[in-house]
């Protein structure tokens, strides 16, 4: 997962972009990883993951967060737990928004935020434990 969370970033860096070659394989070989773990690992997997989408689409909608965002969110939420998944979600818009406070206070002009950033800093702190 950390594979595929760490090319998101670099392309979404330097391209302005999540590419698919990044969240297609992530998502498959969570689930994938999920099924082989046992049928109801596969469907908190499963369930993971379509908790993703149900409460980012509206977020996508209102042009909160791009497609690249949900769907690298999405890839992640496969390999997490329902209770990992929520705290990842949470966190990740917890670090977007400070360092969007930041680039407002240092910048002081609007500017694009890199999503795949949080999302691979808050699933970071997950899975290690610290929140």
């Amino acid at each position: 997962m950390l594979l595929f969370l760490s090319g998101a970033v670099i392309t979404d860096l330097y391209k302005d972009k999540i590419y698919n070659v990044w969240v297609v394989p992530g998502l498959l070989t969570g689930l994938i990883a999920a099924l082989i773990q046992g049928g109801g690992r596969f469907a908190e997997a499963l369930m993971a993951t379509l908790t993703a989408f149900l409460v980012l689409m509206p977020i996508y909608w209102l042009k909160g967060i791009a497609a690249g965002d949900v769907k690298l969110l999405l890839s992640t939420a496969s390999f997490l737990s329902f209770q990992e998944l929520y705290s990842c979600i949470l966190f990740s818009f917890l670090i977007a928004g400070a360092i969007s406070l930041v680039i407002i206070i240092f910048k002081r002009e609007k500017k694009t935020l890199h999503f795949a950033v949080p999302v691979f800093a808050s699933t970071i702190l997950v899975l290690g434990g610290i929140v």
